[in-house]
């Protein structure tokens, strides 16, 4: 695991996700609700770019923009199917910057 440099706070809009590449994955970043979320881009139904979906739930899911399907920021879990699940990264702020490891 590597910590990658993703770029300052302020690139990062409130409610909405963004893909940046971190050695050979694809990571999507969410800030919402004043937190920092970071998982693998790829919905694991068909392979949307999950940094295009809808924030929901007060927050605390990404709605594939494909097919809706739900997943939970925090922990990756397919909303109605926990035994589905997307890869999360530690993703932090230092110093005003945004640091993901992966």
């Amino acid at each position: 695991m590597a910590d990658y440099l993703l770029g300052s706070i302020e690139d990062f809009p409130e409610g909405k996700g963004r893909a940046f590449r971190a050695g050979g994955r694809t990571i999507a970043v969410f800030r919402t609700s004043g937190r920092l979320y970071a998982l693998a881009n790829r919905c694991i139904h068909k392979g949307a770019s999950l940094c295009d979906g809808e924030i929901g739930e007060n927050g605390t899911i990404v709605r594939c923009p494909w097919h809706n399907w739900p997943f939970d920021l925090a922990t990756g879990e397919h909303k109605l199917d926990r035994s589905e699940k997307v890869r999360t990264y530690r993703v932090r702020l230092d110093g005003g910057q945004v640091i993901v490891t992966a």
